[in-house]
């Protein structure tokens, strides 16, 4: 079962409530030729990835998965203008909107635990623009557990019962 995309899509659909003012999407496929149309930018949510604990000592394989999510902030200023946020501004207002959040299929609150610049470049259309990129990464958690196949035992052909003080024998087909 993927967890992963009910995951990402209800921390698509959160920061698009918190945030309605700036585009919302899942990470592009080829981000090398992406570029937002939004005059503010985008806020781009992909999965980054995934730890896990040692199993439980259990018959089954029981264990903590920890899911880190990555928004990346890509933002045509670094802090505002024309009235308009700027990246710092909604650095913050992500780590607020996503912090305590439990998404479905979760046993934990979102948790920040780290953000970083990324880089900055020329727009593709518009030269003389440049967009700037920064990351944070969130922490929540699951369980895995090992899915049992079922163990094929043997059918049950016959039945014979012996009654010993009786001397008789009993056959079931």
């Amino acid at each position: 079962m993927d967890i992963l995309s009910p995951v990402e899509d209800a921390i698509i659909a959160r920061l698009k409530a918190q945030l309605p003012a700036i585009l919302v999407q899942p990470y592009p496929d080829n981000p090398e030729i992406w570029e937002p149309t939004h005059p503010v930018g985008a806020l781009l949510v992909r999965y980054s990835d995934g730890e896990y604990s040692l199993p439980r000592d259990t018959g089954v394989v029981v264990q903590e998965r920890d899911l880190m999510f990555e928004i990346t902030l890509a933002l045509w200023s670094l802090r505002g203008k024309s009235g308009q946020g700027g990246l710092y501004s909604y650095l913050e207002a992500v780590r607020v909107a996503l912090t305590g959040f439990v998404p479905p299929h979760c046993s934990r609150k979102m948790t920040p635990v780290a953000e970083e610049f990324v880089g900055r470049g020329g727009g593709l259309k518009n030269k003389s623009q440049r967009l700037w990129q920064y990351a944070i990464t969130f922490k929540t958690s699951t369980l895995n557990i090992e899915v049992l196949e079922e163990e094929q035992a043997p059918l049950l052909a016959r039945i014979t019962a012996i009654d010993e003080q009786l001397n008789q024998t009993t056959e079931v087909p």
